[in-house]
């Protein structure tokens, strides 16, 4: 499945659960040692030149469907952050350090207006997913469209040592500095095999590089954007409100980092650096501080403990066949947490047209997904879209940090005996409820099968659609009608129900339904 379906797994296929609770980082004293790395402010070079023969990966430029940047007011730039970063274990139940201060060189990829004008001041910083082997930029091809055209910065940061072997496979001048490194070791590159794609383990261990040192990373771009020398990677505009946000693996991340250092990164710095978190399709599990020794991404149960800044989980249906529907059951949440289920959703979009182009993705020594280049293949997917439901999470963080307006509440997947509840048309019951689930246009399925991170859709015909809902106009009107209500609930925005009208018109499409008018 990883092989087969490379760029679209940012799930956590083949993970493994290991026994146990998440422990939750007990305060540090005033003067713990630990507390000057949480609070370490990286050095700063860049932007990394671009020329033809040299540009930052996953530039829009060599996207599968290219543009620039530009023409939306936007500049794309690459920043190398270098210091230094402790790797940590918490099986005592708080933080301590196994190896301290490592030295560390790794990039960040920046999107911003080109104006401080244009500028929100609301910076999305994104844990890139390593479940393909690359950074993938899973949140910006989600919501790159709303975050242009809200005047939002959005930040990628590498976060695993498989993906910097890939920048250094795509371009091994421009990256050579990058290090994640904790042992001086000899190596050789890994490059996926496109004959044998099965002998690519995109959760392997890099030898002597330690996946450990992405917490003290993560909290040093934090603090970055904190400090003066922050202005320097945001153009001179100033961040006023920062979410840390990650999906599927990434995801996973973030609820780990939220456990373990928020608490004491807060105390470090006198206050929290992330203003709020965001985990997409990443469920109710964390992973450990430091990296398994025989590979593989290993997890352990979440705990989601109370934070003095606003946390939204939101979940596709297709992350019950992923994590198991146990993971997302109902339960009770401190006041700031909130979680949002979304039926009808696959865990990932494999169509997104944002992602890097194959001939980047091999450069890398990686593999692209080739199979959304057939088109039967593309008409049988299921495009019934998280990214709503994404965007509208954003905001309401964005809304609560900055005037404490508390999100809409959350919302549960109905159960029954450990495996979601359907209705008579098969539709999963429960969560946030749409206008496109409301009024089905079929059966929608988050994952074709368990373990799939993507899913299928079971239309109506075109009889059935006229006996059902009349014309295009008609039925768009009752989408609309129920979206509206979600719009003001919180659950949806004006560009959201955009969204999903386009949607609407997509399947209308493939039923056959006469255009409008």
């Amino acid at each position: 499945m990883i092989a087969a379906l490379s760029v679209a797994c940012v799930g956590v296929l083949g993970f493994t659960v290991a026994a146990g609770t998440a422990a939750v980082a007990a305060p540090r004293p005033a003067n713990d040692p630990i507390s000057a790395t949480l609070s370490a402010v990286p050095t700063v070079e860049g932007p990394i030149t671009q020329t033809v023969d040299s540009h930052l990966w996953s530039t829009m430029q060599h996207a599968r469907v290219p543009f620039d940047v530009a023409d939306r007011g936007y500049v794309e730039e690459e920043f190398f952050l270098s210091g230094t970063a402790n790797v940590y274990d918490n099986a005592g139940g708080e933080l301590e350090v196994v190896t301290a201060d490592v030295p560390y060189v790794n990039n960040i990829l920046v999107r911003r207006p080109a104006q401080k004008s244009d500028s929100s001041g609301v910076v999305l910083v994104d844990i890139l997913n390593a479940s393909n082997g690359f950074p993938g930029e899973d949140h910006w091809r989600r919501m790159s469209d709303w975050a242009m055209q809200e005047g939002h910065t959005v930040i990628g940061v590498t976060s695993k040592p498989i993906q910097v072997d890939a920048l250094k496979n795509f371009d091994a001048e421009r990256y050579a500095d990058l290090s994640w490194n904790v042992e001086d070791v000899e190596r050789q590159p890994i490059i996926a095999d496109p004959q044998n794609p099965g002998s690519f383990n995109p959760f392997m261990v890099v030898p002597g590089a330690e996946e450990g040192l992405a917490w003290d990373i993560l909290t040093q771009v934090g603090t970055l954007l904190d400090a003066k020398d922050g202005r320097a990677v945001l153009g001179g505009q100033k961040a006023k409100t920062v979410l840390l946000m990650g999906q599927s693996q990434s995801g996973v991340y973030v609820n780990t980092y939220a456990t373990n250092f928020h608490e004491a990164v807060t105390e470090a710095n006198r206050g929290p650096i992330f203003d709020g978190y965001l985990n997409t399709v990443g469920a109710v599990v964390e992973r450990p501080l430091q990296q398994s020794a025989q590979g593989g991404f290993v997890t352990v149960p979440g705990s989601e403990p109370a934070l003095d800044v606003p946390f939204i989980t939101v979940t596709s249906e297709g992350d019950a066949g992923l994590f198991g529907a146990a993971t997302l059951a109902e339960k009770n949440l401190p006041e700031n947490r909130r979680h949002w289920q979304v039926p009808a959703t696959p865990h990932t979009d494999l169509l997104s047209p944002v992602i890097p182009a194959d001939d980047q993705i091999y450069q890398a020594g990686r593999l692209p997904n080739t199979a959304v280049h057939n088109q039967a293949f593309r008409d049988s997917l299921n495009p019934y879209p998280i990214e709503p439901t994404v965007i509208a999470a954003a905001e309401a963080l964005v809304k609560w940090s900055k005037t404490n307006k508390d999100a809409a509440a959350s919302q549960w997947f109905d159960q029954t005996n450990g495996a979601l509840a359907r209705d008579d048309t098969g539709n999963v019951t429960g969560g946030i409820r749409y206008g496109l689930i409301e009024h089905p246009l079929g059966q929608y399925l988050g994952g074709v099968a368990p373990g799939a991170v993507y899913g299928s859709v079971d239309l109506i015909s075109a009889e059935e659609f006229a006996a059902a809902y009349g014309t295009r106009e008609a039925y768009l009107a009752q989408v609309a009608e129920v979206d509206a209500t979600q719009i003001k609930a919180g659950y949806l925005t004006e560009y959201g129900a955009a969204y999903f009208q386009n949607v609407a018109n997509l399947l209308m499409d493939r039923i056959g339904v006469p255009a409008a008018g």
